[in-house]
């Protein structure tokens, strides 16, 4: 008998609370479809305030190299190029690619007027490399293929650089040739895939000169 009504009892008290959880989740649910919606657009919008009038995405950082010039051995550091208000022009190229051939007039025209102290565009802060030893299909170039280019091709006195790891160039998140970066305050503040024409690039090198 005692048990009969223990678990009456029971019963009972599990009733009540399956009712007071019930009570807690519809208090829940009406709070949430009460006030869940205001609050999720306002953050919304302040999102929105912060991305259009607040936040300023900044230029990529580029990646920093010591490298050997092909034909001298002189070595390069890209810390002595990258900051302050220098401007530096970096180039990457494969020998045995066309374009980059195509290419070359226009960087030799580039460096004629910008890097001669006797040119009427003479910039004393602009700063260019070519650099090389890269895979194009089964052939990858050694320090003599990027030597050869520079004379054949170029035909210029702006340092050409060996790099031994082949990896540099997809650090810059490059694939392709020729691709070419301008990088000032140590940031790279213009890139591009492919050949440019002698305006194109200009355009870009005056724009952050």
């Amino acid at each position: 008998m005692a048990s009969k009504r223990k678990r009456k009892l029971e019963l009972k008290a599990s009733r009540s609370t399956d009712y007071k959880m019930q009570a807690r989740r519809d208090t829940f649910n009406e709070n949430l479809w009460r006030f869940g919606p205001p609050v999720i657009t306002l953050l919304i919008l302040l999102g929105v305030i912060f991305f259009v009038f607040i936040y300023e995405p900044g230029n990529p950082r580029p990646e920093e190299w010591t490298l050997e010039e092909a034909d001298t051995g002189v070595i390069y550091s890209s810390k002595d190029y990258y900051d302050g208000d220098q401007l530096t022009l970096v180039e990457f190229f494969q020998s045995q690619c066309g374009h980059c051939q195509e290419q070359a007039p226009v960087l030799k025209e580039i460096n004629d007027n910008y890097m001669d102290d006797t040119s009427e565009n003479y910039a004393p802060h602009f700063n260019m490399f070519s650099i090389g030893g890269y895979q194009l299909g089964s052939n990858t170039d050694s320090k003599s293929d990027v030597d050869s280019f520079k004379f054949q091709y170029h035909n210029s006195q702006w340092p050409h650089l060996y790099d031994p790891t082949g990896d540099l160039m997809s650090d810059y998140s490059f694939s392709s040739y020729p691709s070419m970066a301008l990088i000032k305050n140590n940031e790279i503040v213009y890139q591009h895939q492919g050949r440019l024409t002698y305006d194109q690039l200009s355009a870009e090198i005056d724009k952050h000169l």
